[in-house]
């Protein structure tokens, strides 16, 4: 049996109960549960905290560190190398001098992964470090394939075909009942859209805002919800809606709503826009069609990889909101509920933790037998 250890250098150093570094990261570990049968898996992390834990038949190793580049937590590496293990899983771009490291303890039987979670490619040292990294990478995971493109024009990674798209995480989140959602929620049975994220100008919210100002003047029915987790751009915002009775009278704004109750938010919601310019994944996105809520999303490259080049949602331009208003004039030409079937089908199948399990069982049996 394969033995694979799934490596995470960040540490949490201000949480010392394994079950709160858990619970943080559960949406890149819940594919556990779908792998741990075909393989021998076992999880490290780091934190305030050194010990084991076994959860579910899963064995997870916990060590103290440091997040600085140069920190190399020797004591976690002469654990790993106790382990014989024949895959490191690497999460993140950005500990090249730990992987170089490691990979020089661990000698060339053991073959290293490194999984990407949005990180940019270094400047000056760090970049020449990341350059050494990719001589002891087998592969590198990417949401879309497209993301690795900066790292290739910067020499960080050799080439395109060390590259494979695989998703960083995924989501416990089901499809409930809309009109269930919409009264537990206290929202009126109209067409309603969710927008969620930080207010910054990557997250574009003026966009959706000058997009939705033109469809409600046809369409005043339809509301907009904005839930946000940070206040960056909120005065901007407000004085926006002020300025137009539109927006003022079908765009509600929502502060901080607790992850847990998102899950009732996408299953209320009809629609769910996005107007990022880059993501390294789409968390919310994931969400949101886990519950059947329809994706109207910019084509940036992991939101095209996520919704099969908008097969399963809408695509716009990024920064564009004519290219947006044509998309939320099409819809009252689509079977709304035949979608949503479609966009929850589509989770099941290529984006659930069970399909994130599958990739990387066959990824890890391709790189046994290369």
């Amino acid at each position: 049996m394969i033995k694979l250890v799934d490596l995470n250098y960040h540490s949490h150093s201000k949480i010392s109960n394994p079950a709160e570094v858990l619970e943080i990261q559960k949406a890149s570990i819940g594919f556990v549960e779908f792998i741990k049968e075909r393989l021998s898996i076992h999880l490290i992390k780091h934190m305030d905290f050194e010990g084991e834990r076994n959860i579910n038949g899963v064995r997870y190793s916990f060590f103290k560190s440091k997040n600085k580049f140069w920190y190399i937590p020797f004591k976690t590496h002469r654990f790993i190398k106790k382990q014989q293990p024949d895959i490191v899983l690497i999460q993140g771009l950005v500990f090249p001098l730990q992987l170089i490291m490691l990979k020089v303890q661990l000698g060339k039987r053991t073959k290293i992964i490194v999984q990407h979670h949005g990180e940019k490619p270094f400047t000056g040292i760090k970049k020449m470090f990341q350059k050494i990294a990719d001589r002891y990478v087998s592969f590198y995971l990417f949401t879309s394939v497209e993301n690795a493109e900066e790292f290739i024009k910067n020499k960080i990674i050799s080439g395109k075909n060390k590259c494979i798209e695989i998703l960083e995480a995924s989501t416990f989140y089901m499809q409930s009942n809309k009109l269930e959602c919409r009264q537990e929620l206290c929202l009126i049975n109209r067409r309603i859209f969710l927008w969620v994220g930080r207010l910054n100008l990557n997250k574009d919210p003026f966009t959706v805002l000058n997009a939705f100002e033109k469809y409600v003047y046809l369409y005043p029915e339809a509301r907009l919800y904005m839930i946000y987790q940070t206040e960056d751009l909120l005065q901007e915002i407000q004085k926006r809606l002020e300025e137009s009775c539109l927006l003022k009278n079908s765009v509600i704004l929502k502060a901080k709503v607790e992850h847990s109750e998102l899950e009732n938010w996408f299953n209320a919601a009809d629609f769910y826009i996005s107007a990022s310019h880059k993501e390294g994944s789409g968390y919310a996105l994931i969400e949101t069609m886990a519950c059947g809520c329809v994706p109207i999303v910019t084509s940036i490259p992991s939101f095209k990889k996520i919704t099969a080049n908008g097969k399963f949602g809408f695509l716009f331009e990024p920064g564009n909101p004519e290219s947006l208003l044509k998309v939320l004039l099409n819809l009252k030409n689509i079977d709304k509920e035949e979608m949503s079937v479609s966009v929850a089908n589509h989770f099941k199948q290529s984006l659930s933790f069970k399909s994130i399990a599958d990739d990387l069982f066959e990824i890890c049996e391709k790189l046994m037998t290369k």
